[in-house]
């Protein structure tokens, strides 16, 4: 039995986009290699033609076909399945991930999709691999909606897996390990827990709990012992990983496995490492025990600068002051910060956005992400944007940095696409602006706030910075190779010690 993937990564704003690591498919990977099943993946990471695709699954022949998306990559899964279709390749195809988890009607419609997965895939795909091997029927497995003689089946869910360190460490070789985007910088990704607590109406995290109502733990986090231990195989694997990236929702949110992780962790592995964190519970305690755990940069969520849109619209409820002091705390410790923020946002305007600008001045912020509002199915805010009719489209983009698909009378598109691209050049003016003395610094701000407002300054500063873009562009790429060529020469090490990374 052999099980080929198919996971489309595309981001458009990226040149040279390599592809990340998926833990999600790692995962499933490896419960099936532990059952003597073969896996393989054809990770999709730029656009691919038709003849291309269906040669690299004959090329495959695999028993069955995994497809794997987010929201983001719906629109490529139903071009690939109907490729599939009018190729006549008659093998069994299966549609797991976020988005099938939380819009299964949509998903399961797929012409060319036999069976969907909703919520977590390694029972579900362990036993429809079993029962497909040895001939038996396939309709009543719990997670599994299957499309049967004109109906579709629509099983119930299994509950939520609630000891992690049952689950095998996740395959990394079926990826192309060190050529990823955080593995070719020597920064290997890992997942400690699953779940989040909080009601945020933007995450699908609410959607999960709601689907899954009672059937186990909305937060479960693997035993530090159980992930000291994967960190060490992976050490020992690929030699050159030299940092960590951890993609938990909120890695020291439980206070006592916080304690037992920085005082092993700082004791067993000793390498620097990046995790999210929440503002109002990374208070003066929590700080300690990353920085005793060896943490360098700590992401924090700000989405919006503006309060109002933080609580009436997120339902994201810090304030300003749980913000500026989780980051004065940081920065006192000597970790670096990353913020995320989002623009686009429903009854945004541009005097939010420069909220936002002035919220990251004031915090002295070291990194930033910028992306564009997405509306992701099923979510609050999802329901909200359609009553309000600020849908202008169904079809997300490719990824969270493209363009908005709401249509909102209180921003345009064209400073949607300025403040997306240049608020970190925004950022450092106003933090330059707040050194000024104080009656120099109101009326400076006051009339950049009026300047940055008209629509006709963002036409005008695209035009303006469209070459400074291009040359950012080329010399991106350009750093990318000169990455590789240095990783293949072994002199990737030696030069990082020169000039340390900044994540």
């Amino acid at each position: 039995m052999k099980v080929t993937f198919v996971y489309p990564d595309l981001y458009t704003q990226f040149h040279d986009w390599p592809g990340s690591f998926y833990v999600g498919i790692a995962s499933l990977s490896a419960v099936l290699k532990r059952e003597g099943i073969e896996t393989s993946i054809i990770h999709i990471t730029h656009l691919i033609s038709k003849s291309e695709f269906i040669k690299r699954i004959e090329d495959e022949d695999p028993d069955l076909i995994g497809f794997s998306s987010t929201s983001h990559g719906f629109s490529v899964i139903k071009k690939l399945a109907s490729w599939l279709v009018e190729a006549k390749v008659r093998i069994p195809k299966i549609y797991g991930g976020v988005h099938p988890t939380i819009a299964p009607e949509e998903s399961i419609e797929i012409n060319g999709i036999d069976m969907i997965c909703q919520g977590e895939g390694e029972g579900p795909l362990v036993e429809l691999c079993h029962r497909m091997s040895n001939k038996e029927d396939i309709n009543d497995i719990q997670n599994l909606w299957i499309r049967a003689q004109g109906t579709v089946i629509r099983n119930p869910l299994r509950p939520l897996i609630e000891d992690l360190d049952q689950l095998p460490f996740p395959d990394r070789s079926i990826f192309s390990y060190p050529d990823l985007l955080d593995e070719r910088d020597g920064l290997a990704v890992f997942m400690a827990s699953r779940g989040c607590p909080y009601n945020c109406t933007y995450c699908c995290n609410h959607l999960f709990r709601k689907i899954y109502g009672n059937k186990g733990s909305p937060v479960r986090f693997r035993s530090v012992d159980h992930l000291i231990e994967e960190i060490k195989q992976v050490l020992g694997k690929y030699s050159f990983i030299t940092g960590l990236i951890f993609h938990d929702d909120i890695l020291f949110f439980n206070k006592k496995w916080s304690e037992e992780f920085a005082e092993k962790y700082s004791m067993q592995i000793r390498l620097p490492f990046v995790c999210n964190a929440r503002a109002d519970v990374t208070d003066e305690s929590v700080i300690r025990l990353l920085k005793k755990a060896g943490c360098s940069h700590v992401k924090f969520g700000l989405e919006s600068g503006n309060e109002a849109i933080r609580f009436n619209v997120l339902n994201r409820r810090i304030t300003d002051g749980q913000i500026k002091k989780a980051f004065a705390g940081c920065k006192k410790a000597g970790l670096n910060t990353i913020s995320f923020n989002m623009v686009g946002l429903p009854y945004e305007t541009p005097g939010a956005i420069l909220d936002t600008i002035k919220l990251n001045a004031a915090i002295g912020v070291d990194l930033m992400q910028i992306s564009v509002f997405q509306p992701y199915q099923g979510t609050q805010i999802a329901d909200l944007c359609q009553k309000q009719h600020f849908l202008d489209s169904k079809d997300l983009g490719p990824d969270f940095f493209s363009s908005s698909i709401l249509k909102l009378g209180t921003v345009s598109s064209s400073q949607i696409f300025m403040f997306r691209d240049y608020i970190r050049v925004f950022v450092r003016y106003y933090q330059l602006l707040q050194k000024f003395p104080l009656g120099i610094s109101k009326v400076a701000i006051a009339f950049s706030d009026k300047i940055l407002s008209f629509k006709l300054t963002s036409r005008i500063l695209t035009l303006i910075f469209l070459p400074v873009n291009y040359v950012n562009r080329r010399l991106l790429v350009m750093r990318g190779k000169a990455k590789r060529a240095l990783r293949k020469a072994n002199l990737i090490r030696p030069v990082e010690r020169l000039f340390p990374k900044r994540v």
